[in-house]
């Protein structure tokens, strides 16, 4: 969610102490220079000194973000339309070798600027990426807006100089604490607490990797029903293994918009009982969230990863001694880790399906993938870089029956 912007230090200073949003609507554009552009007759610039008629429409975007890549095709189409009445700038944390081949394989008018910093992304209290700043010709934010909602019809109402309804996601003013949020402390051996969404707190979960709580605590703010079971139920799918009853739907379970239907749970169990943390998960959030959940197994369409050929496998056997992973649009990065929770826990969640690993490979791997863009091509590459392939079969798998 990261054109480099001078006054760094200031700017960090209001994000970090403030916690509010140093611009918003209405707000004059900041004396401040964008660069490091790609695609433009400039390098860098400052928007406010720009004399022109045009509106500029500020998209923070990645090529590590899969939805993204629709929303720069439209805002390409809409630049070509409206090319002498608006630029688009994207603005992301790209370097110039990820830019360079987005645009071999997406040639538009679109400006691309990086901020590794995330610098204008936080003096604006975005949420997250796929958000848009317009700004006039009289270089004020006239809208904060999600930027699928850009469209021609938008446009003309700029330019008609009409007001456009902000529906941008922005963050809350945080809260601090410094003891632990649920009560909890090293005294207490078994404890299960679930309430109702908390303001100023951020959507997050905690598993406790160390320390007294060791793999037998597990805690989650903000979080939607769907989230907390198919943490519970370890269901990896998103929507392909979840299934609702006619008294249930999806809004139900996975609305974040929705603040009465995310929850702040957490569980801790006793040093013995740490191997059924998640059974008696499932118990508890059965007994006291509204909607309920049990499981069962349905044949469906899956991946199957395979290895490539017997030569071609790049992953190392790991030498680490502790495990590790994370993973984010630009790839995977694991130590020590199994190719079935590579599978499981990253491409289950990058390429919209189940991914069964069936490439008989035992032990404990350094795996690390680069992906150059996330799109299901860009992920496909990526694996077939590091010796694997992934084929469409039928398996019987685990889902979860919502119902009340």
């Amino acid at each position: 969610m990261k054109v480099k912007f001078v006054y760094i230090s200031f700017i960090v200073s209001l994000c970090t102490y403030g916690q509010e949003p140093v611009l918003s609507m209405g707000s004059r554009f900041p004396d401040m220079m964008i660069a490091n552009i790609s695609n433009a007759p400039i390098k860098e610039f400052y928007l406010n000194k720009v004399k022109d008629n045009k509106f500029y429409i500020l998209n923070f975007w990645g090529t590590w973000c899969s939805p993204c890549i629709p929303e720069m095709d439209t805002l390409a189409k809409l630049q070509k339309q409206n090319a002498e009445r608006i630029q688009v700038i994207a603005i992301s944390d790209d370097d110039e070798e990820r830019k360079s081949k987005y645009l071999k394989n997406k040639p538009s008018g679109i400006w691309l600027a990086t901020d590794t910093g995330y610098t204008l992304y936080n003096m604006l209290s975005f949420i997250s990426v796929g958000q848009s700043a317009i700004i006039n010709p009289d270089k004020r934010i006239v809208a904060l807006v999600q930027t699928d909602s850009i469209n021609q019809q938008m446009i003309n109402r700029l330019l008609r100089r009409d007001t456009v309804k902000m529906s941008a996601g922005i963050k809350e003013s945080m809260i601090k604490a410094n003891e632990d949020a649920f009560g909890v402390d090293s005294l207490t051996q078994h404890s299960f607490t679930i309430r109702g969404y908390k303001k100023g707190q951020q959507t997050m979960g905690k598993r406790y990797l160390s320390g007294i709580y060791k793999g037998r605590r597990i805690s989650w703010f903000n979080v939607t029903i769907g989230l907390l079971y198919r943490t519970a139920y370890n269901i990896k799918s998103y929507k392909v293994q979840e299934l609702y009853d006619s008294t249930v739907t999806e809004k139900d379970v996975s609305d974040f918009e929705n603040k009465s239907t995310l929850y702040c749970v957490d569980l801790l169990m006793r040093p013995e009982q740490k191997d059924s943390l998640f059974y008696y998960l499932q118990q508890y959030l059965n007994a006291f969230l509204p909607v309920k959940a049990r499981s069962e197994k349905r044949v469906m369409p899956v991946y199957v990863l395979k290895r490539k050929d017997a030569g071609a496998l790049k992953i190392t056997l790991s030498e680490a001694n502790e495990s590790s992973f994370g993973f984010s649009g630009k790839g995977y990065d694991g130590t020590k880790v199994l190719v079935k929770d590579f599978a499981e826990d990253y491409l289950d969640n990058e390429l919209g399906l189940p991914v069964v690993d069936e490439t008989g490979l035992p032990g404990y791997y350094d795996i690390k993938t680069n992906v150059e863009q996330r799109d299901e091509a860009g992920i496909l590459k990526s694996i077939e870089n590091i010796g694997f392939v992934v084929e469409k079969a039928e398996r019987k798998m685990p889902v979860i029956v919502y119902y009340k």
